[in-house]
């Protein structure tokens, strides 16, 4: 059942017709409010539709901003692995690799990060490691000297001769005791190397290594002495320690002349003795005589150590 709403009075004494209003059996109708809504999506929609549908625009129509040159920023070059390169170069003269080296010494320590990189590396040339290592020991410092120390334990033989080379220039005792251990290593060049830079540090202590390192095995072939017994004594020598007396005095029993010769030079440097008859010149071969007053003497001296 629909009922009608009151009139309002319209302007002409018009009235409006009756608005329906919706009872109980139409309470599921839209209402004229929902109707227009839906009316305005209704002409929304294909509107909606064509803008999703609009064709893309012409890429070649479309203003595309050019990128703009960006400046290469290349890496540093480093100063000192490019000076050690050509200190290095087998192919450079001689003058200009001295003058690189130089170059790179110069620079003190601040290079030594660099060459201690430079001797580490596998990649690096045996030229390579051997001018950082020389260049280290030109520099010295605590860095320099780690780094080397370090170096003798090295596989490669090359790095291990660098690093004996670079602790003979720094000439620091703290180096002594890895050199010693040097003196037993299994390329004889190092051997002899190491043998040369105790000499040259000069500490007295290492008698007792070189005396050891004297006579063992790996410093003879078929019996005969390896150049590296002629470093040993040369170095026991230098050193000047009663302590390499012994060693020395047993050397002169070498069948070598030039080794018996070498003997007693360091004997004669260390104590101030000599047995050599007059006038005999200085590289005249030592005499079976000469070898017994040595031995005499020696023999002597132990006694009287013994006895005090």
């Amino acid at each position: 059942m629909i009922q009608t709403c009151a009139r309002e009075a319209m302007p002409g004494g018009a009235r409006p017709d009756p608005v329906p209003v919706p009872s109980s059996s139409n309470r599921y109708m839209v209402p004229s409010m929902s109707r227009t809504l839906l009316l305005a999506l209704a002409l929304l929609l294909p509107l909606t539709a064509a803008a999703t549908e609009e064709e893309p625009p012409d890429l070649e129509q479309v203003q595309v901003e050019p990128v703009p040159d960006l400046p290469v920023v290349e890496a540093k070059a480093d100063p000192v692995r490019e000076l050690v390169a050509q200190a290095a170069n087998p192919n450079s003269p001689e003058d200009v690799a001295q003058g690189r080296f130089n170059e790179v010494v110069s620079r003190g320590e601040v290079a030594v990060p660099t060459l201690a990189a430079i001797y580490r590396e596998p990649a690096s040339s045996e030229l390579e490691v051997w001018v950082s290592a020389r260049a280290m020991g030109r520099i010295g410092g605590e860095g320099a000297m780690a780094t080397l120390i370090s170096g003798l334990e090295s596989r490669s033989v090359i790095a291990r001769l660098g690093a004996v080379a670079g602790l003979t220039e720094i000439k620091d005792k703290a180096a002594v005791e890895p050199l010693e251990k040097a003196l037993f290593d299994k390329a004889m060049t190092v051997r002899a190397s190491a043998a040369d830079a105790l000499g040259a540090i000069g500490s007295r202590k290492s008698s007792k290594a070189l005396s050891e390192a004297l006579d063992i095995p790996a410093n003879f072939k078929n019996g005969k002495s390896l150049p590296v017994r002629r470093h040993i004594i040369v170095a026991l020598g230098d050193i000047g320690s009663i302590g390499g007396l012994d060693a020395l005095v047993g050397a002169l029993d070498d069948p070598e002349p030039d080794l018996q010769l070498l003997s007693v030079r360091a004997l004669t440097k260390i104590t101030g003795m000599s047995f050599r008859p007059p006038g005999t010149g200085a590289d005249a071969p030592v005499s079976a005589a000469e070898v017994q007053s040595w031995k005499n003497w020696w023999s002597n001296r132990k006694v009287g150590k013994q006895a005090e």
